[in-house]
């Protein structure tokens, strides 16, 4: 490889997310134009940010929809383990993750479903539909800067705002559904093998991509330490500013997601190990002693799977939920596919 400055090493992932981003099948001579290297140079630095598990491939998630929505669920189990050969005996389960904390499994499926008649379940923390996702772009800043500005946005005026739940109005057919399930994880995969699959002309492959596109949220996950480097939380938060506290986030200078899930959001952000302290001692209590936040659960995730990655078209969501205002609890309430760990 060309030999870089330590600035180009440092910029050059957040200059190809934002290009995968912009483009998810970016060609390399692009890259390397915005990154000012060679198209060669682009493409061994590419394979080596994502074989170094700093750059993922562009992902996307289904915005939900009257046809096609996620259900998310945070439950408190006893014998966690009991539960993972039940997760994937369930044809519409296509994720779980393992926790220690007040919810210690998470999973999500295309249809709601009951494990409160099961051996060893104790409570169901929050479930039901989720929103679209929210993906702040990754920042470009040290951890001190990201902590100072986001101290000062909250000495800012803050208006109260939700993410919405409406459902789009969208038309999944089988075959885009299919073709969705292919690409969920990698969009930059080869397409030629698809189009041999469905036996589409190339013409028309490009249109049902576009389609997916729009059916679609899109986002590349970044992870300029090293992903092992860091520890994953998953907060969910009661608060009446969501866009506020997602957008103070995204401050930070690594990949996070964020959706609402009933009345609140659950957020997975993952901090480097060693800086775990400067966060909730800077952010957490700040944000509670100005009633940004209500109150919020943490739990730590250690292990995910995705699973049934083909599980066939899923069967409509029921009614949306109300637009805003508080929903009653349900009952109840109170290659291989493996990642280290989820950013679901």
């Amino acid at each position: 490889m060309t030999v870089l400055t330590e600035e180009q090493l440092r910029n050059m992932p957040f200059i190809f997310q934002k290009c995968m981003l912009d483009s998810p099948r970016v060609r390399y001579a692009e890259l390397g134009r915005k990154a000012g290297i060679s198209r060669k140079t682009a493409k061994d630095h590419l394979i080596s940010l994502m074989g170094g598990k700093i750059l993922y491939p562009p992902q996307m998630r289904a915005k939900i929809c009257s046809q096609v929505a996620e259900f998310v669920y945070l439950l408190k189990v006893n014998d966690i383990e009991a539960f993972i050969p039940v997760l994937e005996a369930e044809k519409y389960v296509f994720y779980y993750c393992l926790c220690t904390g007040p919810y210690n499994l998470i999973f999500m499926s295309y249809k709601p479903l009951d494990l409160s008649h099961l051996e060893g379940y104790q409570q169901t923390v929050a479930s039901g539909i989720r929103s679209n996702y929210c993906v702040p772009p990754v920042s470009n800043q040290s951890y001190q800067s990201a902590y100072q500005k986001i101290l000062e946005r909250c000495n800012r005026k803050i208006d109260p705002s939700m993410f919405d739940m409406k459902f789009e109005d969208f038309k999944w057919t089988k075959e885009l559904w299919d073709l969705y399930c292919d690409l969920k994880y990698d969009l930059r995969i080869d397409f030629t093998p698809l189009v041999k699959k469905y036996e589409f002309k190339f013409s028309t492959f490009y249109e049902r991509i576009n389609q997916l596109m729009m059916y679609c949220d899109i986002y590349v996950p970044l992870y300029p330490l090293e992903e092992p480097k860091y520890t994953f939380f998953y907060f969910l938060i009661k608060t009446k500013y969501q866009e506020f506290v997602v957008e103070s986030f995204g401050e930070l200078p690594v990949f996070s997601t964020h959706i609402r899930v009933k009345d609140s959001i659950l957020s997975y952000v993952p901090l480097p190990h060693g800086g775990e302290r400067d966060f909730f001692r800077n952010i957490i209590p700040f944000w509670q002693r100005r009633g940004i936040i209500d109150s919020y659960d943490l739990s730590i995730a250690y292990w995910s799977d995705r699973i049934h990655n083909h599980p066939g078209m899923p069967p409509p969501p029921p009614p949306p939920p109300p637009p805003s205002g508080i929903i009653p609890p349900e009952r109840g309430d109170s290659s291989t596919g493996k990642e280290y760990v989820s950013f679901m």
